[in-house]
């Protein structure tokens, strides 16, 4: 069995590379254009589907997930836990002039630490040549922001919340 998860649009607006201006330019999640009137958590929805053949599973992961005018996602082989059982990235924003601070978890649920660490930390590359990963973040259950995991020594069990200084 193997899953694959596939980050949707809600809609036109919110697909990757829609920015409503003159000169367009690629917008990846999780930071997606804000042009629709959707509240924030309906803007993005993960679809989760199984399939019996590893063919079957990269022709739909390829097609949908990463690249120009792609959405996010991953394939696993295995089957996803149930609700409960999952966990969230919870990534840490700032700067070196500004503070940083917990944001929100990720929409997308990942079957194990493992698979959210290598997500968390792969770079993603985008047109123009820039590299992106995530260096300090946490991993969280799918329904809480307690710590299963930290890639800076928080203590797992921790309680975290959003806007928090980390």
């Amino acid at each position: 069995m193997f899953t694959v998860c596939i980050l949707k649009p809600c809609c036109e607006k919110t697909e990757p590379g829609y920015v409503p201006k003159p000169k367009p330019y690629h917008v990846r999640t999780p930071s997606w254009s804000d042009s629709c009137n959707h509240p924030k958590r309906e803007r993005r929805k993960a679809t989760l589907t199984m399939y019996e053949t590893r063919e079957a599973a990269e022709a739909e992961y390829s097609g949908k997930a990463r690249g120009w005018g792609s959405t996010d996602g991953w394939i696993y082989e295995g089957e996803m836990p149930p609700v409960g059982r999952r966990y969230r990235i919870m990534p840490i924003g700032g700067s070196l002039n500004t503070y940083y601070e917990h944001g929100r978890p990720v929409e997308i649920p990942f079957p194990t630490i493992e698979l959210a660490r290598e997500y968390a930390e792969e770079y993603h590359e985008y047109p123009n040549g820039e590299r992106d990963k995530q260096v300090l973040y946490n991993i969280v259950g799918d329904q809480d922001t307690v710590v299963r995991w930290s890639s800076y020594s928080v203590p797992v069990g921790t309680e975290l919340s959003p806007g928090d200084w980390a």
